[in-house]
């Protein structure tokens, strides 16, 4: 009943919403479509909640895009496989190298922590 009446009359930007959102929940996950149906209107529901009454402006994402662009890149790395991920990606060499040094990078940030601040202290 509540997901008729959401849909019926919710703001258009919101019913988008929960149903963009029911699609990708049914695209992840095997699930029942009223089942992701709900799930998009609780996500709707939620951000009205958090955020009515304000504009809210969604970037384009295209750092984003460009971040999980790069951990593909540097998943699919093996060593010597830098001209062949150049033409798969159409970027420069050049670019490749950087995004294998810069993933590594934080890779090993990320796995290791930082080794020389005790965590428990705020930094200087």
């Amino acid at each position: 009943m509540l997901e008729n009446t959401f849909r019926s009359k919710g703001p258009e930007l919101l019913v988008e919403l929960a149903e963009h959102t029911a699609q990708t929940v049914r695209q992840i996950f095997d699930v029942d479509p009223a089942v992701a149906s709900q799930i998009g209107d609780a996500v709707a529901s939620q951000m009205m909640a958090v955020w009515g009454g304000q504009n809210v402006y969604f970037p384009m994402g295209l750092i984003w895009k460009v971040s999980q662009r790069d951990r593909e890149i540097f998943a699919d790395f093996n060593g010597h496989n830098h001209h062949a991920l150049a033409r798969k990606y159409k970027v420069s060499l050049q670019w490749i190298y950087s995004v294998v040094k810069r993933v590594k990078k934080e890779e090993l940030a990320r796995i290791q922590g930082n080794l020389f601040e005790d965590e428990d202290k705020p930094p200087r």
